[in-house]
């Protein structure tokens, strides 16, 4: 039963290390996010006109949900009980699965969080791309 116990603590520690390097990936992310929103703002005031109804409502809803993501990890964090091979063997087991299950719920909202970002990212990128191949080129 230790044995089971051990392997499942296990999965449950490595899916934690996991976890813990993709908090860099949505830092990172949510950096890229602010840069994105800056150059939208900066293009909104040189082209209004052109971008009149482009907002950047899906970049701040993108960082949202990053940030959101961090907190549930900082959270499951605070809650985290570290494995007592000393407790009984139901008792342990029940608090892993639980531990997983959480970490799993977790990742979800990271997945979805990275994933809403890029889309966000993506799409202003192509619409900065669409206004700068509309603009005339000056000749020398």
């Amino acid at each position: 039963m230790k044995k089971v116990e051990a392997g499942l603590n296990t999965e449950v520690m490595q899916k934690h290390d996991d976890m813990m390097k993709a908090m860099s990936s949505l830092d990172a992310t949510a950096e890229q996010i602010t840069t994105t929103i800056a150059k939208h703002d900066s293009l909104v005031k040189l082209f209004p006109k052109q971008l009149a109804g482009h907002d950047a409502t899906d970049l701040l809803a993108a960082k949202e949900k990053l940030e959101s993501a961090k907190s549930a990890m900082t959270a499951w964090m605070k809650g985290f009980k570290p494995y007592d091979p000393k407790a009984k063997h139901e008792v342990v087991m029940e608090s892993l699965k639980k531990t997983k299950d959480d970490l799993v719920v977790v990742e979800r909202q990271f997945q979805e969080a990275l994933t809403t970002a890029k889309d966000a990212m993506a799409s202003h990128a192509q619409v900065m791309d669409e206004l700068i191949a509309k603009m005339p080129m000056k000749k020398k």
